[in-house]
């Protein structure tokens, strides 16, 4: 909720503390009635507040290396890890089987390099060609086959369902186009063979084919050593979605995700007319619904992009980072956080209901030694739900009329409650 008030609601608290009983009249003297204050010298704090709740200040998710299945998860939703505890183990079978595929191309490439650079007979250098080329076709068959499948599975699923799937969708496009160039790359290699004279290119071609494929051996002997998925750091864990034996994995779609409980933040939701005053390094105070005592902060982080709240309003998210002592916080705790935008250490002060704002002028009755209330100009500075600051026109001491203000005319004579 915001914290600073216009000046013209003061005027409006006022006036309704007047028809509400709050302005009256002495019975003896016909004198109005009025609440009396001293203007007063204090420090004063300029606060914006803001709902919200608790994030992780520091959290990371667990990614599969690659597409495949889980063979056995062990932990549940909330358990708590060390680094490198074992989440979950993959599925082997399909990493082992692309370690040896990728060997055996590595070994293929290899020996076509041997042969271009040994001086094979060219009738052998075309046997490997070709043997390379009908490889090749079987990769874009089985890669064609494997994303038509998909395809459809893809269409036939819930727009819920897609959401999930368009990653594995993406991958599979990409690797159809991968075989879709190495079966060029092949048949270019058959071409180059064919043409008397241009040993130099199909050497080339040969070197590149076996860099490539030892690139490939490398990420798939990766691919298989993080099959083990681990706590990247002491944690909690949190599951996303149905994790369990034979669920499937996706590449850049994270099954888990390793929480630090101890290290949480709060994400406030400010309103876009106050985040203009809200900077990094504000002190903070925060409220959680869950505790009786606050917590002290301070702004870690201000987002300049915009999200919409739950009743429609524009608001800005921001960080404040907490000092929990030995609270017990969860992610998702709400609450409330106070930042101070401004500090006035001397600020002269009145209460907010004796300023009365009528067009441009801004006027607050002073009472003098006779309880006469005279309509004094003044300049006004910060102000709060409670408290505005004068800038000029008043002094230290004076009396000014807080309650039935808006009622009253310069030179009346009043009676102080």
């Amino acid at each position: 909720m915001k914290r600073k008030t216009l000046i013209a609601t003061g005027i409006t608290a006022a006036a309704v503390l007047a028809l509400g009983g709050g302005y009256a009249y002495s019975v003896t003297n016909n004198r109005p009635v009025v609440g009396v204050a001293q203007a007063a010298v204090a420090p004063m704090s300029v606060t914006v507040s803001a709902s919200g709740s608790l994030v992780a200040a520091r959290s990371a998710g667990v990614y599969p290396p690659a597409a495949g299945t889980i063979a056995s998860v062990k932990v549940h939703d909330g358990d708590k890890v060390s680094a490198g505890d074992t989440l979950a183990v993959m599925a082997k079978g399909p990493l082992n089987l692309a370690v040896a595929q990728a060997k055996a191309a590595h070994t293929a490439a290899r020996a076509q390099l041997a042969a271009v650079n040994n001086g094979v007979p060219s009738a052998i250098q075309r046997s490997a060609a070709d043997a390379a080329l009908s490889a090749a076709r079987s990769q874009v068959t089985t890669a064609n086959r494997n994303y038509a499948d998909y395809l459809a599975d893809y269409q036939d699923a819930s727009s819920s369902e897609q959401k999930s799937m368009r990653a594995m969708l993406r991958t599979l496009r990409t690797g159809k186009a991968t075989a879709q160039a190495a079966l060029k790359s092949a048949q270019a290699g058959l071409d180059t063979l064919s043409v008397a004279g241009r040993v130099s290119l199909a050497r080339t071609a040969a070197s590149q084919a076996v860099s490539a494929t030892a690139k490939a051996l490398a990420i798939a002997n990766d691919n298989l050593a993080a099959a083990t998925l681990k706590a990247p750091f002491d944690g909690t864990v949190v599951l996303h979605g149905t994790v369990e034996k034979g669920s499937g994995l996706t590449p850049g779609v994270a099954p888990f995700a390793v929480v630090d409980p101890n290290r949480m933040e709060f994400e406030a939701q400010v309103f876009e007319t106050d985040i203009a005053s809200v900077q990094v390094a504000q002190k903070a105070t925060v409220r959680l619904d869950a505790f009786s005592t606050a917590f002290t902060g301070a702004v870690v982080r201000v987002q300049a992009s915009p999200v919409t709240t739950t009743t429609g309003t524009v608001a800005f998210p921001v960080r404040v980072s907490l000092e929990t002592g030995d609270a017990r916080l969860f992610q998702g705790m709400s609450g409330s956080a106070d930042i101070e935008v401004q500090s006035i250490p001397d600020a002269l002060t009145v209460p907010i209901e004796s300023v009365l704002t009528t067009g441009d002028a801004t006027t607050v009755f002073v009472l003098d030694a006779n309880d006469v209330a005279h309509a004094t100009p003044v300049k006004i500075g910060a102000s709060t739900d409670t408290t505005a600051q004068v800038l000029s026109g008043l002094s230290a001491g004076d009396r000014v009329v807080t309650t039935g203000a808006s009622a009253l005319s310069d030179g009346q004579r009043v009676s102080p409650k």
